[in-house]
């Protein structure tokens, strides 16, 4: 007796595709922004999925947008605390952010030089 209707009532569906169709698009994808739309999709079927949420931070990594990478690896993290490349990743990005914001401190003492230096002037 086939069973085929059994895969299609217990796999729950987004948009008309199961979190393994949604994984397949967004890893054959390569616009990161798309990728993590995608990933979202899997995420909201399998919220547990601790390899997704990893993968989702690393696409944010390329957006240079490391918050959100951050975020996204402490909740691989939360899944399964062992997961060493979430941990390395999300140390990565915490660098890459440390980065960014002491480039930043430094460019605004800068400006904040040059702009006493020529009211001085």
């Amino acid at each position: 007796m086939p069973l085929g209707f059994l895969d299609n009532l217990f796999k729950k569906k987004i948009e008309g595709k199961t979190a393994e169709e949604w994984y397949g698009l967004a890893v054959s994808e390569t616009d990161p922004e798309t990728k993590i739309e995608y990933f979202d999709k899997v995420l909201k079927l399998k919220p547990d999925f601790a390899g997704v949420w990893n993968l989702r931070g690393l696409e944010y990594i390329l957006l240079n947008r490391y918050e959100e990478a951050i975020a996204s690896f402490d909740k691989a993290l939360e899944i399964r605390p062992a997961y060493l490349e979430a941990r390395y990743n999300k140390e990565d990005a915490e660098t890459e952010l440390r980065k960014i914001k002491v480039s930043e401190g430094e460019a605004g003492e800068e400006t904040e030089e040059t702009y006493m230096e020529e009211k001085e002037a």
